[in-house]
């Protein structure tokens, strides 16, 4: 396992300053707060073009992968709405995001998206379109599926496993939670999946990498029930 202690080097080639300063901000307090940890580091591809495929369930979920990423040439896709904010605006700026509107409605997003990825680029997405308000993983947002479908490349499932205990959304203040990023195994959609099944397979890698408590329900099971962050049940072990 490539642990975060490679992270703490001295700027590699090629990181841009701007990202290496904000690791060494982020570092001291996701590693002695949340201790941070990354597990199935092997799996990751060796440079760009791929896709990497997350759970969301927190506003943890950005710094803590920030923090992990060993690429310099990450961009990420966020919603069109979070720009308004000058300061997140900044930060977002920082790594190269892409404003996509949720709808998919906004072509010029897309065509910057495939535009990196054809340059060797690597592109992070949260696969929900938003943050889980159960703490279980959701529906994959069709668009991002789409996206995801056409682009042809490798794609990395990522689960995050504490984050919404340390700060479900709704909260404010984050709880000493650690939080673990599980990589797995790389996979490709063959050309033509259509989004539906490009979903469906997104969600099934993605929930192999997640404890119990956070897999989605039967889809005609109704609806999920928040999860208590203080939850004994959420001491239990993820998958290893």
């Amino acid at each position: 396992m490539a642990g975060l202690d490679t992270d703490a080097a001295p700027r590699r080639k090629g990181v841009p300053f701007t990202r290496w300063l904000i690791k060494g901000l982020l570092r001291p307090y996701m590693r002695l707060y949340h201790h941070l940890d990354l597990r199935g580091a092997e799996h990751l591809p060796p440079a760009g073009p791929c896709i990497v495929v997350l759970n969301h369930a927190s506003l943890l979920d950005v710094p803590a992968l920030m923090l992990v990423d060993p690429y310099p040439n990450t961009v990420t896709i966020v919603k069109a709405s979070l720009f308004k904010m000058p300061i997140l605006r900044w930060f977002l700026e920082q790594w190269d995001a892409i404003p996509v509107e949720r709808q998919g409605r906004d072509s010029t997003g897309v065509r910057a998206i495939l535009r990196h990825l054809r340059s060797g680029g690597v592109l992070a997405v949260a696969a929900e379109g938003r943050r889980t308000r159960t703490g279980r993983l959701e529906t994959i947002n069709p668009v991002l599926a789409k996206i995801v479908a056409g682009a042809d490349v490798p794609i990395v499932p990522v689960g995050m496993v504490g984050s919404y205990e340390a700060l479900p959304p709704g909260k404010t203040l984050p709880r000493p939670r650690q939080i673990v990023i599980y990589v797995g195994p790389t996979f490709r959609l063959p050309r033509g999946t259509d989004a539906e099944t490009a979903a469906a397979r997104i969600r099934a890698e993605i929930a192999a990498l997640l404890p119990a408590y956070m897999q989605p329900l039967p889809e005609d099971g109704g609806q999920a029930s928040a999860l208590d962050p203080t939850d004994a049940s959420l001491e239990k072990s993820p998958p290893g």
